[in-house]
This record gives structure tokens, sequence and C-alpha cells, in this order.
């Protein structure tokens, strides 16, 4: 999409009623919330795992836990995937999402697509409405349905094998890193783990599907305040005290360091699991 078509869209948006408006960020940033699409995210991989890929019959599942209800139902034509959060004990407002997702043999393309897409906020009993088709806090949760969809077929997503497009601002912040450890105070090992961290960076940016919500929250703060601000902290100081602080930099890029290698094994799992599926799909095809 280019800059106009951006835009234009946001501009188009506008002119809409509210329930047909992309549902706010602030509505969604709460921890409640994102514990919520994050259990959505975790069952969709379980039930990836589940489905049987061999049968024309509609299958169906639901899962509740700490007030937290998921269903899902696969026909023929359609996934359908709906939420509901009762919020049991929690302060904050009750949510239920509906999908209708249109399967890639109907859609005839190389993936389905979302048909559907609509959100409920319970605001002190005022009902909120919105779309969440085009929402970043779905993204997750619509590349794992995307994912079902093609398993149910034996198929691999198209263009897995190669790098997904990184968000230019994460791709601003990357370069604004290198430019903050050019500087002189930035050396030695303080350096060397710096540029390290850069490097996985890159790798993991690409490929932040498999990741939850909080996950990938986490890798995207610490690249753009986190870090900076330390590094940056760390520059303004005097020699005196960057030297006094040298060890406790050190520690903290070592933490970060150690966090971002187990989202890299996290994903690393995650290809051997697609490839393990299909794999067992083709077994249940072709052994006989």
């Amino acid at each position: 999409m280019g800059l106009f078509d951006s835009l234009e869209s946001q501009w188009l948006e506008k002119l809409l009623p509210p329930q047909y408006k992309t549902v706010e960020p602030a509505l969604l940033q709460d921890a409640s919330s994102t514990s919520f699409l994050t259990y959505a995210e975790r069952l969709l991989d379980e039930f990836i795992d589940k489905l049987d890929p061999g049968s024309d019959k509609p299958q169906k599942w639901k899962r509740s836990e700490q007030g937290y209800t998921i269903y899902l139902k696969i026909r023929r034509n359609l996934i359908l995937l709906s939420g509901y959060d009762s919020q049991k004990n929690r302060s904050s407002m009750p949510k239920k999402f509906f999908i209708q997702w249109e399967r890639q043999m109907v859609a005839k393309k190389d993936r389905g697509r979302c048909k559907q897409g609509t959100i409920l906020i319970n605001d002190r009993g005022r009902i909120i409405k919105r779309n969440i088709k085009r929402s970043p806090f779905f993204t997750g949760i619509y590349q794992r349905i995307r994912l079902l969809d093609h398993s149910l077929l034996g198929t691999s997503p198209t263009g897995t094998s190669s790098s997904p497009a990184i968000d230019p601002l994460l791709l601003n912040q990357l370069d604004n890193l290198k430019r903050i450890t050019s500087h002189s105070p930035i050396k030695g090992v303080i350096h060397s783990r710096s540029t390290r961290l850069i490097n996985l960076f890159q790798k993991i940016l690409p490929e932040l599907e498999p990741l939850d919500l909080e996950e990938r929250h986490v890798v995207k703060r610490m690249l753009t305040t986190e870090l900076p601000d330390l590094l940056t902290g760390y520059i303004s100081l005097s020699p005196e005290n960057q030297e006094l602080r040298h060890q406790d930099l050190f520690q903290a890029l070592c933490k970060m360091e150690l966090t971002l290698h187990e989202f890299l094994d996290k994903i690393e799992d995650n290809r051997l699991s697609r490839v393990d599926h299909l794999l067992k799909v083709s077994k249940l095809r072709y052994d006989k």
C-alpha cells in the first residue's frame, strides 16, 4: 500500500459509522486484553496440532480458562473463531470478538481472507462495537488462522520461506541504534554486545508471527525504548560515572540478549512443528 492509498483509507475510515471503524488501540492496550488475545493465539497453535487434515467433516473446539472462552468451528467454506472474556475478578472492560474467515478454496487465492471481524466491548454497561479486520492487535490471530487454513489442505502458506517486510518505523529504530553505537563511549564489550543485539533484532523482526502478543511487545519495546535509552543515558554520563556503571550496563545487555535468544528458539521450534505437521499430513495421505 502506497502513501496515498494509506492516507485515503484513513480519510475514508473517518467517515464510517462507529461500528465499522477499526478498534482504537487504547481499548486493547490493557494487560487483560493482552492476556485474552495471547490466550487465543496459544489455543490456535494447539488446535493446529490437533486438527484432522484428512477429514471433510466440520470440526469444532471449545476451551475455557480463567474467564476466557474460545470457540473454533471449521466448515468446508469458513473458519469461525470467537472469544469471550467474562472478566471475572478483573477490573477492565469485558470483550467478545467474532471472526469469519473465508477459506482458501473458496477465496480462490493462495490465501483465505477475513470476511468479517468484530469486537464488542462492555464499557460499564455501554456496548462499544468496532471492526478488527485491520487491527494490528489481531495480526497474530489472523496469521494463525491462515496457517490453520493451509494445514487443513495439507499445504504450506506461500512466501513463508522469504522474509516478510519489516515495519519501516522499526527499521528506522535499527538505524538509530547503529548511530548510537558509533559514539566513542560505546566501545569494547559494550559495543560488541550492542552489535550482537542489533544482529538479533535483524533476525527476529521479520519473524515475529510465532511469538505471542506480549513477546512481540517486549521485542518492540526493547528496540524502540529500552536499549536506545540505556545507551544514550550511558553516553551522557561523565567518564568517571561511565566506568562505575560499565558492569551494570554490560549485565543489562546480556539479559536482553538472552531474552532475544529465547524468542529465536521459540521461532525455531515453531518452524520445526510446522515441518512435523506437514510430514504427519503426508504420512496420513500416502502411507497405505
